[in-house]
C-alpha cells in the first residue's frame, strides 16, 4: 500500500538519516532536499515463504516553504501537483510502488538507475509499496532525523558522539545552541530579540559543551512550554539562563569550576547575617546513584549505576536515587552524568540563608562566593548561589556549598579538645507507628489504577519509623517469613530511611486547615508542599493523616482529616511524621486482613546495628482499613463543624455531611471541606446519637442523601448529646467517624406550675432543680420569670406591662408583685415595690 506519514515540523537544515520498519532498517542516507529512493529489500523477513520483505520508492517532503507534492503522490490523493497541499511546513515522507512513477527528469528528484533499477523485476511493478507477507499487521515506521540548532557557530552546533555498531557517525545537538534558538526562535520558540541575549555568554557556554562532548538529543512536543524545555535542558547540562539584573539581557552559565578562588567576594559577619545554616544528614545521603539515558542506536530506555562504596560501608547498605536524562544519547556520558551527581548527593554538603548589604546587588542565581564565619570554626567555603531577593536596603541570598570547592575548603581550628564522638551506640526506636496501609497507599505500593482493584483480603502493614538521635543512619526491619516446607523464621525484609519526626509543642484544635509556624525539635527532612504527615500513634482508628497544601514564610498549611480520617484535637507531645508521595511506607509482603503481624526494628547508627536480640518485638493486628468505605466529610450540626453545638434554642438538630468515595481518591486526595460526590455503589450513611458514656439512644441508617433532621423529642430529657456520621457498605463501617457534642435545653424544676393568659409569657429557665416547688403567674403582655438557683419556694405575680424577676440567690422564699407599668426587682431578699431593691 502507500503511506505517507508525518515526522515532525519543518526546520532549516533538517535531514532525514535513516528509515526504519519493525526493528530493520531499510533505507539509511542523509536527505536535505526534497527528493525520491529506491528501497529494494524483498527478503529482509525471510522472503515470499516467511514474511516477506520491503520494496518500492521513499519520497522525502521535508516541508519547506516552496515544497509542492508531485504528481505521483497527488493522484494517489486524487488531486494534482497544483491542487494538492504541498504540506509545508511540516517534514514527512511518501511509501509507493513503482508503477505509474513518472515525474520530470529535472533535479532534484531523479537519481540515475532508479526506475531501472526497481522496475527491472515486473512481478513487483505495483502501484503500493510492498511491505510484507503472510503477515496482516503492519509494523512500526520510525524516521531518524537531524537538525542541528541555529544563531550560534554553526561548526559546533552538532558534537560527534560513538558511531553505531555498524560504523555509522552519529551525532547530537549542542545544548548551548539549542537552549539559544529556543529564546530566540519567532516561529515556535519565545520569540526573543538578539538584542535581548548576551550572545558571547551563550558562544562561551557553547564552546565549553563541545570541549566535553556534552551532546544531547532531545525532542521538543508543542504541548511543552518552551520555558520547560530549557529547564530540562539546564537540569542535563547543570547550567543556569537568567536575565542579568546589570544588563537586562538573557544570561547563560554553565555551574562548572571555571571562577578564580582569590577573587571571589566574600561574605562574613561584617556583611551580613546568617538566618539559617544546615548540612545533610547520614539520613538525607544517598550512596548510588542511577542514570536513565536513551540509547542512540536503539531509541530505547537503558541505565548506568555509579556507587560510592565507602559510603555504603557507613550506612550500613545501599541508599540509592534516580536520575532521568533522556537527552543523553551514548553510555560513556551517562557514566559521566552519574559520577557528576554521586559526587553531589554523597557529600554532606551545608545550606544556608543570608542577608547581605547592598554590595551584592549585582549577584545573580549561580554566581560564587566565599563565606567566612568563625562562630562556626568556618575559614573559607565556597557557596553558589541558588536564589536572589532584592528588598530595599539589603539582598536575600540562598545558598549551598559548591562541589567543585569542596576541596578548598578551609576551616578554624577551635581552640582546646573540645571534640566529642559523635558515633553513639544504636537503640530500640521510641518514634513508630505501626498500621494497616490504606487504601489510597495500598493501591499505589501494588501499582493499580485504583483501590477497586485489590483483591480482598489482600492488605499491606504501614511501617513508619522516626530517628531517635541525630546520628541514626537508617534501619532494617525485620518480620517472620515461611520457606517452601512452611517453617517460620525471622528475616530482614529491607534497609529503610527514616521519616521526619516532631512533637506539637501546643496543642492542636480539630479543624479543616492549620498553620503551624514551626516544627519543633525536627530530625529529618522537612515536610513539602504534596507530603503526607500522619499524626498521631496507636490504633489506625485514632490516627489522623494530613497534607502539606503550602510552605511559605507563615509555616506549614495542613489539609487536615484526609484520605479516610477526620480532624482531631491533639494535645501536647503527640507525635507527627513527615511521608513523601513517592516514597514507599509499606512492608511489601501481601498480607490478610486480622492477620497479627511481629516486626523488629534494628536500628543503625554510624556506630553499628542494633542486635535482633536487643530489639523488642512489636505487633500489629492488620484490619480491612483499604476496603472500608471513606468516611463522610465536613460534618455539620446546625450549621456548626467544630466545637460543640449550642442548641438551647433550637427547635431541631439538622446534621449535614459530604460524602466521599474511596475508589475516587485514588491519585488525589479530597480536602475535608470539598463538595460531596457520589459515594460507591451501595454504600449510605448512617447518624448515630449518643449520650455521653457512648450509649446510643437514637440510630439512623440506609441514609442515601447528605442531611437528617432530628426532632429534640427523639433526645429528650438529654442535657447534652453526641452525634456522629457513618459511612456503611456491604455490612462495613467507615475506619473514622466525626463526632460533635451538641448542647440541648435542660433547664427545669422538680415541681413547677405555669399560668399565662392572653399575650403572656411565664417561664422558669434555670439549670438547677428547686428544692420544692415554684408558681408563675402572667397575665396580659407580661412576663415572669425565675432565673436563679435554689430555694425553698416563691411566687412571682405579674400583671398589666410589668414585668417581676426574681435575680439572686436566696435560702428560703420570696414573693414580688409588681403593678401598672412598674418594674419590681428584688435583691437579695428585700420586699418588692416600686423601683425596690439594688440595681
Amino acid at each position: 500500500m502507500s503511506l505517507h506519514v508525518g515526522i515532525c515540523a519543518a526546520g532549516d537544515g533538517l535531514q532525514l538519516i535513516a528509515l526504519n520498519y519493525g526493528d530493520k532498517e531499510i533505507w539509511r542516507g542523509e536527505a536535505a532536499d526534497q527528493g525520491v529512493f529506491s528501497i529494494n529489500k524483498p527478503d529482509l523477513f525471510g522472503g515470499i515463504k516467511k514474511e516477506g520483505g520491503v520494496k518500492g520508492l521513499l519520497w522525502w517532503l521535508p516541508g519547506k516553504s516552496d515544497q509542492s507534492m508531485p504528481e505521483t503522490l497527488a493522484k494517489r490523493l486524487g488531486l494534482t501537483s497544483a491542487t494538492c497541499p504541498g504540506f509545508r511546513g511540516l517534514s514527512s515522507f511518501f511509501l509507493t510502488g513503482t508503477k505509474e512513477a513518472a515525474e520530470p527528469s529535472n533535479p532534484p528528484w531523479w537519481s540515475s538507475g532508479i526506475l531501472a533499477g526497481l522496475m527491472g523485476n515486473p512481478g513487483n511493478n505495483k502501484a503500493g509499496f510492498y511491505l510484507g507477507a503472510n503477515n496482516p499487521y503492519l509494523r512500526t515506521l520510525s524516521a531518524r532525523v537531524r537538525r542541528p540548532s541555529i544563531g550560534l557557530n554553526p561548526a559546533i552546533a552538532l558534537i560527534r558522539i560513538p558511531d553505531d555498531s555498524n560504523g555509522n557517525a552519529q551525532y547530537a545537538s549542542n545544548p548551548g545552541h539549542m537552549t539559544y534558538e529556543c529564546l530566540t526562535n519567532t516561529d515556535w520558540g519565545l520569540g526573543e530579540p538578539t538584542s535581548a541575549i548576551d550572545k558571547a555568554s551563550f558562544e562561551a557556554s557553547a564552546q565549553t559543551l563541545y570541549d566535553e562532548g556534552f551532546g544531547l538529543t532531545m525532542l521538543w512536543m508543542r504541548q511543552t512550554e518552551v520555558g520547560k524545555f530549557i529547564g530540562e535542558i539546564s537540569t542535563h547540562i547543570q547550567s543556569a539562563v537568567f536575565v542579568n539584573p546589570s544588563t537586562g539581557k538573557h544570561t547563560m552559565k554553565l555551574l562548572r569550576a571555571d571562577y578564580d578562588f582569590d577573587v571571589l567576594p566574600e561574605i562574613n559577619p561584617s556583611n551580613a547575617k546568617l538566618s539559617s545554616f544546615k548540612r545533610k544528614t547520614w539520613g538525607e545521603i544517598s550512596n548510588e546513584v542511577v542514570v536513565t539515558y536513551t540509547n542512540a542506536e536503539t531509541g530505547k530506555e537503558a541505565t548506568v549505576t555509579s556507587q560510592d562504596l565507602a559510603g555504603i560501608a557507613a550506612q550500613g547498605g545501599i541508599v540509592s536515587t534516580s536520575q532521568n536524562y533522556y537527552g543523553v544519547s551514548h553510555e560513556a556520558l551517562a557514566i559521566k552524568l552519574a559520577d557528576r551527581d554521586l559526587a553531589m548527593m554523597v557529600a554532606p554538603i551545608a545550606t544556608l540563608q543570608a542577608t547581605v548589604t547592598r554590595e551584592f546587588w549585582k549577584t545573580t542565581a549561580s554566581n560564587v562566593v566565599k563565606l567566612s564565619w568563625p562562630e562556626r570554626n568556618i575559614d573559607q567555603i565556597i557557596f553558589r548561589v541558588s536564589e536572589v531577593n532584592l528588598t530595599d536596603h539589603t539582598v536575600e541570598l540562598s545558598l549551598y556549598e559548591d562541589i567543585f570547592g569542596l576541596d578548598q575548603a578551609s576551616y578554624l581550628t577551635p581552640g582546646g579538645s573540645q571534640w566529642q564522638n559523635p558515633s553513639q551506640p544504636p537503640t530500640p526506636a521510641t518514634y513508630y507507628q505501626l498500621g494497616t496501609a490504606p487504601a489510597f497507599m495500598t493501591a499505589a505500593a501494588l501499582q493499580l489504577t485504583d483501590p477497586s482493584e485489590l483483591v480482598y483480603p489482600e492488605v499491606l502493614s504501614a511501617v513508619t519509623v522516626g530517628a531517635d538521635s541525630d546520628d541514626d543512619v537508617n534501619y532494617d526491619l525485620v518480620s517472620n517469613v515461611t520457606d517452601v516446607n512452611g517453617t517460620p523464621s525471622q528475616s530482614v525484609l529491607g534497609t529503610s530511611a527514616y521519616r521526619g519526626t516532631w512533637a506539637f509543642l501546643t496543642p492542636l484544635v480539630a479543624e479543616a486547615q492549620t498553620t503551624v509556624s514551626t516544627l519543633p525539635g525536627l530530625r529529618g527532612s522537612e515536610p513539602v508542599s504534596g507530603d503526607f504527615v500522619l499524626i498521631g500513634t496507636g490504633p489506625d482508628e485514632y490516627t489522623e493523616i494530613a497534607t502539606v497544601q503550602a510552605v511559605d514564610e507563615d509555616g506549614f498549611h495542613l489539609n487536615r482529616g484526609m484520605l479516610d480520617t477526620i480532624p482531631r484535637a491533639w494535645p501536647i507531645g503527640t507525635r507527627a511524621f513527615v511521608i513523601p508521595p513517592s516514597t514507599l511506607v509499606v512492608d511489601p509482603t501481601i498480607r490478610s486482613a486480622f492477620e497479627d503481624t511481629p516486626y523488629w526494628i534494628l536500628t543503625r547508627t554510624t556506630g553499628g546495628v542494633l542486635p535482633l536480640a536487643s530489639a523488642p518485638q512489636v505487633n500489629v493486628t492488620l484490619s480491612e482499613r483499604p476496603y472500608l468505605p471513606n468516611r463522610p466529610a465536613d460534618v455539620k450540626v446546625n450549621g456548626v463543624g467544630f466545637g460543640d453545638v449550642d442548641a438551647n434554642e433550637a427547635t431541631e438538630l439538622t446534621v449535614t455531611w459530604a460524602n466521599r468515595n474511596r475508589i475516587l481518591e485514588s491519585t488525589q486526595a479530597m480536602k475535608w471541606t470539598d463538595a460531596d460526590v457520589a459515594g460507591e455503589a451501595g454504600q449510605t450513611s448512617k447518624v448515630v446519637v449518643s449520650m455521653l458514656d457512648g450509649t446510643p439512644l437514637q440510630t439512623y441508617a440506609g441514609l442515601t442523601g447528605t442531611s437528617k433532621v432530628i426532632p429534640l423529642t427523639d433526645v429528650a430529657g438529654q442535657k447534652r448529646v453526641l452525634i456522629s456520621v457513618v459511612a456503611e457498605k456491604d455490612g462495613n463501617e467507615s475506619l473514622q467517624a466525626y463526632e460533635l457534642m451538641a448542647k440541648l435545653i435542660t433547664r427545669f424544676f422538680t415541681t413547677a406550675s405555669f399560668v399565662g393568659a392572653g399575650s403572656m409569657m411565664a417561664a422558669a429557665s434555670k439549670r438547677e432543680r428547686l428544692s420544692s416547688s415554684a408558681l408563675f403567674m402572667g397575665a396580659g403582655g407580661m412576663a415572669a420569670g425565675y432565673t436563679v438557683r435554689r430555694i425553698s419556694s416563691v411566687t412571682f405575680t405579674g400583671s398589666g406591662a410589668t414585668s417581676a424577676n426574681y435575680t439572686k440567690t436566696i435560702r428560703r422564699s420570696a414573693a414580688f408583685a409588681g403593678v401598672g407599668s412598674l418594674r419590681a426587682i428584688a435583691a437579695r431578699g428585700f420586699d418588692a415595690g416600686f423601683d425596690a431593691g439594688f440595681r
